[in-house]
């Protein structure tokens, strides 16, 4: 009878609102945690950009902010959260926090559009029990702002093929660009969904009208972008948001210069393969790793990407694509293979992918997760021995990933911010020329990152150990305090 009441409960929370109410609250609880435990942790180094653009945005110098970092969206989110939270960190923290949490409704509400309310109840549970967003609420990071939109864009865009509605198309348009001023990558979606369009005008010829008036609305609403740009600008629009990084990644890829990273990395192969401790002999792992760089490539990136979805997850990922697809999971499924091809693609060229890129194609697949998991409670449902499966799955797919998070957690290293803290407290240096290999140093002591017009702060670059060249640099540079990490 408990048991048969237990099983009740958790229909009734998988079925209705309540579900999606419980997870925003879990999801909200787990993270404030997190956020409470590493408040002592030093924010990532690109989070000193993002502050001191956001800083000159509060000062009044919208101009000087642009120069520091050309994608402004962010920064703002962040100086008019400082106005109710004074402390910058906090406040950006905070924002971090606040749109993982929210981020929750769309996936929710994408997962019940393309298979029902049991399903995207698991998946977001997943989502909100997965590490690596978890761990971006110690980071200021563009990331959580940028799932939020980008996953309202995701469920405009299915709105809009199911209902061809012109104000779906409107409001995919509006919410894809909010998120291409917060991470570049978002363009991708931009030629994603319009190809996705004119195959629906090619191939189905009741959504021919439609998809026609969605494709106008598409081409239109950039055009419009930046007319306003170069009216308002001029020229120097287009360096706006980094478009024109854009730009000359299409001309290099037109150029084939694409590939001179990979030809260097391929011809350093092809010399060292005759020195110890190779044997220069064929088939040797250099020369194996030179002529297969493309399928190594390949097996670091599925790396990565599992990493980014959490590996545990893999097992309901994989058992959630056993249903025919409808146009709708089409749409979803060509959304996330054309962010993965682009972030292979970067990955060859810079020889470099980061597991944050891939998490935004990872976060599309938890409706599928879901499934998988709504497949194997069915199986234990079915099962002679329901307590023991049931216990196996609550360990494997809710207290792992929460002891992952957990286990993060405790080791964080708040050395930096102390460190900082101190330096602040110590008012003999406040005027000091100090030296530091760590910018988040002299941040965390409230100093003036890049309005630094007296030369006062000084980075160190080079191996911190080697103290003679240490002691030269400080020397030549009448260097007064010296900080090393």
């Amino acid at each position: 009878m408990e048991l048969n009441s237990i099983r009740e409960k958790v229909s009734d929370l998988t079925e209705t609102k309540k579900g999606l109410v419980f997870i925003l609250g879990l999801s909200a609880i787990i993270k404030v945690l997190v956020l409470i435990t590493l408040s002592g942790k030093a924010i990532n180094n690109d989070g000193l950009l993002y502050i001191s653009a956001a800083q000159q945005f509060a000062s009044g110098h919208f101009k000087e902010g642009l120069a520091l970092y050309p994608m402004p969206l962010y920064s703002l989110f962040i100086t008019i959260v400082h106005y109710l939270i004074s402390e910058w960190v906090l406040a950006a923290r905070l924002i971090s926090l606040t749109f993982l949490v929210l981020s929750i409704i769309p996936l929710y509400m994408i997962s019940k559009d393309l298979f029902e309310n049991r399903i995207a109840f698991w998946g977001c549970l997943a989502f909100a029990l997965a590490p690596l967003p978890n761990s971006w609420v110690a980071y200021v990071t563009r990331g959580p702002v940028f799932i939020f939109f980008f996953a309202w864009a995701i469920y405009f865009a299915l709105k809009a093929i199911q209902t061809e509605r012109p104000g779906f198309f409107v409001l995919v348009a509006i919410f894809s660009w909010f998120s291409i001023l917060l991470r570049l990558e978002g363009i991708i979606f931009i030629p994603a969904f319009f190809f996705f369009l004119v195959y629906l005008t090619i191939f189905n010829l009741q959504k021919r009208r439609s998809s026609l008036k969605g494709i106008l609305i598409w081409i239109a609403f950039p055009g419009i972008i930046f007319g306003i740009l170069f009216t308002a600008m001029g020229v120097e629009g287009i360096s706006l948001n980094r478009m024109d990084q854009v730009v000359q990644i299409l001309q290099n890829t037109a150029n084939l210069n694409f590939l001179d990273n990979y030809c260097l990395i391929y011809n350093h192969l092809k010399q060292i393969e005759s020195l110890p401790p190779f044997s220069g002999a064929y088939y040797s792992f250099a020369e194996t790793a030179r002529n297969f760089m493309p399928v190594i490539y390949l097996l670091g990136f599925i790396k990565a990407f599992i990493k980014a979805i959490f590996p545990l997850f893999i097992i309901p990922l994989f058992l959630g694509f056993k249903n025919s697809l409808t146009r709708s999971h089409i749409l979803v499924l060509f959304i996330v293979f054309s962010f993965l091809i682009t972030f292979y693609y970067s990955l060859i060229v810079r020889d470099f992918v980061s597991t944050r890129f891939l998490f935004v194609p990872a976060f599309l697949l938890f409706p599928w997760i879901g499934v998988g998991m709504v497949r194997i409670l069915n199986f234990v449902k079915r099962s002679s021995k329901q307590k023991t499966l049931a216990a196996v799955f609550i360990i494997v797919f809710i207290l792992m990933p929460a002891g992952k998070i957990a286990n993060s957690c405790w080791k964080h290293d708040n050395t930096i911010s102390i460190t900082g803290k101190w330096l602040a407290k110590e008012t003999k240096y406040n005027n000091a020329r100090i030296l530091a290999n760590d910018m988040r140093i002299p941040f965390y002591a409230g100093r003036n990152l890049y309005s630094n017009q007296e030369k006062d702060l000084l980075l160190y670059l080079n191996d911190p150990l080697d103290y003679q060249d240490l002691e030269r640099f400080a020397t030549v540079n009448q260097v007064e305090l010296v900080i090393i990490k």
